[in-house]
C-alpha cells in the first residue's frame, strides 16, 4: 500500500474543506482579491518532486475561488497535455501549460518545443528556458558544476537560437527560466530583435535570476513582463521548512517598492505554489495581492498585474 500516496490524498481532501471554508469568508464579503486572477506560476502532481494538490484538484480550488486562469509547471516534463485535460475536466477556469527546457526533455531542444506547441487541445503557450538543470542555478543553489547555458563562446548558441525560432513561429510566451542575469537579458535582447513580444522574466526579483532595479528597467524597456512570486515572502530565516530558510528574503515591501519603481505595467503576479507543506496557491495570492495593497499599489495596478497583462500574454 503507498502510504505517501494516501498522506497526500487526504491532506489534499483537507486542504480543499479548509480553502472551501475560507472562500466563503472571503465571497461574504463581496470582496475577492483573486477574482478572475491568472497565476501564471503554479506546481501540482503528478510530479517527481512532492505537491500538495494534483492539477485537477488545483483548478477545482481555484475555480471556487473564482480564479480566471493557471499555468502548470513541471520542471521535469510538458503540461500542455495534461493543461487539456485539466480544461476539459473543470471548464469553469482557463488552464495552461508548457514546456520546461531541461535536461529531461532535452535541454535546448527545439524539437520539444515544436512538439509541445502542437500537442492537440491548444493549451500548450508557455516555454520556459532551464531552471534547475542552469549552470546559474548550479552554480548557486547547488553549488554543482556544468548546467546549460545559452551561451558558445561569448554568444547566444545555436540550440538558443533554434528555441527562440520555435518560439517566435508558434507565438509563444518566453520565459527566462533560472538563467542569469547576463542571460537574462541577452536572451530578452535577441527575443526582442526576433519580433517575440510575449516574454516573462521568471521570478524576476528571486535568488535566480535576482535582477536588480535597474536590469528590470532594462528588460521592461524591451517589452519583458517581470513576474512576482509569493513564494519569495516565504523565504525568511525563520521559514517553516529548511529550504526556505536557505532562499534569499525578498519580502512584499520590496516588491511593491520595484512595482511603484518599474510601473505596473511591465509586471504579472503569480504563486510558485505547490510544494508540500507550503500555503495552496490561492491562498497565496491573496495574500500577495492584500500586501502589495498594504504597501500602497492601488487596485487598478493589481487588477493590471493579475489579470490584463497575463491574460494578454495567454491570448484571453
Amino acid at each position: 500500500m503507498n502510504f505517501s500516496y494516501i498522506h497526500g490524498a487526504c491532506a489534499a481532501l483537507c486542504l480543499c474543506v479548509a480553502q472551501s471554508a475560507a472562500f466563503a469568508q472571503v465571497a461574504a464579503t463581496n470582496d475577492n482579491p483573486v477574482h478572475g486572477a491568472i497565476d501564471f506560476h503554479v506546481h501540482t502532481s503528478p510530479d517527481v518532486s512532492s505537491r500538495n494538490l494534483t492539477d485537477i484538484e488545483l483548478a477545482r480550488i481555484a475555480a471556487r475561488y473564482e480564479m480566471g486562469g493557471l499555468v502548470l509547471k513541471n520542471h521535469v516534463t510538458m503540461t500542455a497535455d495534461r493543461a487539456a485535460l485539466v480544461n476539459a475536466t473543470v471548464p469553469e477556469i482557463e488552464v495552461f501549460g508548457g514546456i520546461v527546457l531541461n535536461y529531461a526533455v532535452g535541454g535546448l531542444n527545439a524539437a520539444a518545443v515544436q512538439t509541445m506547441a502542437k500537442m492537440s487541445g491548444g493549451r500548450g503557450k508557455v516555454v520556459w528556458f532551464p531552471t534547475s538543470d542552469s549552470a546559474f542555478h548550479r552554480a548557486t543553489k547547488t553549488q554543482k558544476t556544468g548546467g546549460i547555458t545559452v551561451f558558445e563562446n561569448g554568444e547566444l548558441s545555436q540550440a538558443t537560437e533554434e528555441v527562440l525560432a520555435a518560439v517566435k513561429e508558434h507565438d509563444l510566451v518566453l520565459e527566462t527560466g533560472h538563467l542569469s542575469p547576463e542571460e537574462v537579458l541577452a536572451v530578452i535582447r535577441r527575443a526582442n530583435e526576433l519580433g517575440i513580444d510575449k516574454i516573462v522574466v521568471t521570478h524576476a526579483m528571486a535568488e535566480n535570476p535576482g535582477l536588480d532595479i535597474a536590469q528590470m528597467k532594462e528588460a521592461a524597456s524591451l517589452g519583458a513582463h517581470l513576474e512576482l512570486i509569493y513564494l519569495d515572502h516565504l523565504g525568511t530565516p525563520t521559514a517553516h521548512m529548511q529550504w526556505l530558510r536557505d532562499r534569499r528574503p525578498n519580502s512584499i515591501a520590496n516588491m511593491a517598492a520595484a512595482v511603484k519603481e518599474v510601473g505596473a505595467e511591465h509586471f504579472i503576479l503569480a504563486s510558485d505554489l505547490g510544494q508540500t507543506g507550503n500555503p495552496i496557491h490561492p491562498d497565496g495570492m491573496v495574500e500577495l495581492i492584500n500586501g502589495l495593497m498594504a504597501e500602497g499599489i492601488p487596485r487598478s495596478d493589481i487588477d493590471m498585474m493579475v489579470r490584463e497583462n497575463p491574460g494578454k500574454l495567454l491570448g484571453l
